[in-house]
């Protein structure tokens, strides 16, 4: 059976770090021959869906889900600037996103405000001209795919000839842009290649440098398992040759979307209270949405796994009663234990099933005894023989007397 599968340049989307869904993009008509179009977060084929809810996830992703309309805003502008700030995603999204940009009549200016890693890479190439910082980040590799399911040869070899032609594909998109042959950059995929601002420049990947206005603010996870760029958090788990100059940091930056014509900052709006800062819940939320999503997602998962665990539990319990339930006589006791008002473990079920039965031991005794004294072989007598040690013969003689003796006494008889 052919497995499904879905065709990567980077590693998994980063956690959605909003609380309400918002586009990835942001298309702004700046005067009338300007447009503007921000293009921040993750590249996906869809926008994702909260399992539970059956919602759009909330966060920053870059999709196709009605991109394409939204560009008629622009579509008739002389100049468009294109903000860019994703570490990429899924490959096919990423070329048909190029596709649109190279589509456009007016003269498009990428700018890498922060970093165009893996598919948005092939994104940023859709600019005629391409502006990058001294600080900007550009990474190419070679694409990825994510399985399940089975494979068998014939599939295997189908998928990689399918590899094999999106990176040829890719590498064209990038000869297009650059002038370098097809083979020198795909040996360049094949390693990660990883490039500063002027080093883009340099290769031919960007066209422009700035250098007089603020540097991208990036840093990464004391795990090295995310890249903040400019606030944004990028999931970088899986790639290599990640610039060893980055700073590492020890807690998250909270993400924030950024305007049509405004890079995104990190500062907060408190409200001041008795000299001490305070912020609602609210405020929380929408300065800093990854930290409320992030703590919203492990109590949610917390939530999940505690379930989960109680069931187990329970159902170990019930396995636990059933696997002694046919040695216990008193049924009513096995109900209880299980679904009654006080419910037990199997183990505590055993002690219950003991105290009973000495209870029942103790009344046996008490009734033997109350039986034995209304018999009245209390007033049987001493040996017949005057104490003299009898032969066995005679004393079980003697003891059968004695019973039949107190037999006819209790009926009201006369002794024999």
């Amino acid at each position: 059976m052919k497995a499904p599968h879905s065709l990567h340049m980077g590693p998994a989307p980063a956690a959605a770090p909003a609380a309400t869904a918002t586009k990835f993009w942001n298309v702004a008509s700046v005067s009338e021959d300007e447009g503007e179009i921000t293009l921040y977060g993750d590249v996906m084929s869809q926008q994702p869906i909260d399992w539970w809810t059956g919602e759009p996830e909330p966060g920053l992703y870059i999709t196709p889900e009605g991109f394409m309309e939204d560009l008629a805003a622009v579509k008739d502008k002389a100049h468009i600037t294109v903000k860019l700030n994703s570490c990429g995603g899924d490959l096919y999204t990423g070329i048909a996103i190029h596709n649109a940009l190279k589509a456009l009549s007016g003269d498009v200016n990428v700018v890498v405000e922060g970093i165009a890693a893996s598919a948005a890479s092939v994104i940023m190439c859709a600019g005629d001209t391409v502006t990058v910082y001294p600080g900007s980040l550009i990474m190419i590799h070679g694409v990825s795919v994510m399985l399940w399911d089975s494979l068998n040869i014939q599939d295997m070899k189908q998928l990689i000839k399918g590899m094999d032609a999106s990176e040829r594909a890719v590498a064209a998109i990038y000869n297009k842009k650059t002038g370098i042959d097809v083979d020198t950059l795909r040996g360049m995929m094949t390693k990660e290649t990883w490039m500063t601002g002027q080093e883009a420049l340099d290769k031919g990947f960007a066209d422009a440098l700035k250098e007089d206005e603020e540097e991208p603010d990036m840093s990464m996870s004391s795990d090295r398992k995310v890249l903040y760029v400019n606030g944004v958090s990028h999931n970088i788990e899986g790639l290599h040759n990640i610039p060893g100059t980055i700073p590492i940091q020890r807690s998250a930056k909270p993400a924030k979307r950024p305007a049509a014509n405004k890079r995104p900052t990190n500062k907060a709006a408190t409200k001041t209270e008795g000299g001490k800062n305070h912020m609602t819940l609210e405020e929380l939320r929408a300065q800093e949405p990854e930290l409320v999503s992030q703590i919203e997602q492990e109590a949610r998962n917390t939530a999940q796994t505690q379930t989960t665990d109680a069931v187990a539990a329970e159902r170990q319990r019930l396995a636990d009663i059933d696997s002694i339930a046919a040695s216990i006589p008193d049924q009513q006791l096995v109900h209880d234990a299980k679904y009654g008002d006080k419910p037990c473990t199997a183990q505590e079920l055993c002690f219950r099933v003991m105290q009973q039965s000495a209870a029942s031991g103790q009344q046996f005794l008490a009734n033997y005894t109350a039986d034995g004294a209304a018999s009245g072989t209390a007033k049987v007598g001493a040996a017949p023989n005057g104490g003299t040690p009898a032969s066995k013969e005679e004393q079980d003689a003697a003891d059968i007397q004695a019973v039949v003796n107190a037999y006819n006494m209790s009926k009201g008889g006369t002794q024999k």
